[in-house]
């Protein structure tokens, strides 16, 4: 009870995922809390738990815990209830489409929302949540959109499914404390830019089933010593690796037959 009342400076929470209960008043009279995150199902609430906050004020919640507080932007408490992402449905498929940028830590995207499959991250979904340190992406996933994970400046990892086969323009670029990513087998393109300035990254394979890599795609990776390219990939895109100061050999592929500028 009491526990954060009248704390007028807080603007935002994010609460664990195994927190049960809130106590009475226990947040009242934070005048400035816009932002709950919830990580786990709804708890209990004393009694004027979140009075006196902002009418603006969003308790934003997990696609698979939304349940538990009630349909999409119910009022559950005093706040309006949100999901961290959103998303759209097409032909019963599911493309996550944006992400709260004030999300934080770990994120777990689902792999079912609404019943729906969930097949493609898509263009900016996830651009500027600088916050979040690990993504895990459902096996459903098929395809990872242009600028999708792009400044996610403390995103440390990542796991990318075996279904994905297309990895967009800047998909990860400007992920500056990214240390390691695989490349699944399916993938047949690394997009322009892709990982342009992943300036923390120190190994990479190249799968074979890719045939080609795109303009800047590691650009100024500075501490890669490291890189497989797969036997597929014919075409190497100007500048793909430039900038990549930490790298003492490359083995190029006998079936490549352009290397760009």
């Amino acid at each position: 009870n009491f526990t954060f009342y009248n704390c007028a400076s807080l603007t935002s929470i994010t609460l664990p995922v195994n927190l049960t209960s809130i106590g009475e008043e226990a947040f009242d009279e934070c005048a400035n809390l816009g932002v709950v995150i919830f990580q786990g199902p709804a708890p209990t609430v004393g009694n004027r738990a979140f009075a006196g906050l902002p009418t603006s004020a969003n308790a934003l919640v997990k696609a698979g815990n939304l349940s538990s507080f009630g349909a999409k932007f119910s009022n559950w408490n005093g706040l309006t209830v949100d999901t961290i992402l959103t998303w759209t449905t097409n032909s019963g498929e599911v493309t996550i489409t944006d992400c709260y940028t004030v999300a934080t830590g770990e994120l777990v995207i689902p792999n079912i929302i609404d019943g729906n499959p969930v097949t493609s991250i898509g263009d900016y979904a996830f651009y500027n949540c600088t916050s979040l340190t690990s993504i895990t992406i459902p096996d459903s996933v098929t395809s990872i959109g242009i600028k999708a994970f792009y400044e996610c400046s403390s995103l440390t990892s990542i796991t990318i499914p075996d279904g994905v086969t297309s990895i967009g323009d800047s998909a990860f670029e400007g992920c500056t404390s990214l240390t390691s990513i695989t490349i699944p087998d399916g993938v047949t393109s690394i997009g322009n830019n892709a990982f342009y300035e992943c300036s923390s990254l120190t190994s990479i394979t190249i799968p074979d089933g890719v045939t080609s890599i795109g303009d800047y795609a590691f650009y100024d990776c500075s501490s890669l010593t490291s890189i497989t390219i797969g036997n597929g990939v014919t075409s190497i895109r100007k500048g793909a690796f430039f900038g990549c100061s930490s790298l003492t050999s490359i083995t190029i592929p006998d079936g490549v037959t352009s290397i760009g500028e």
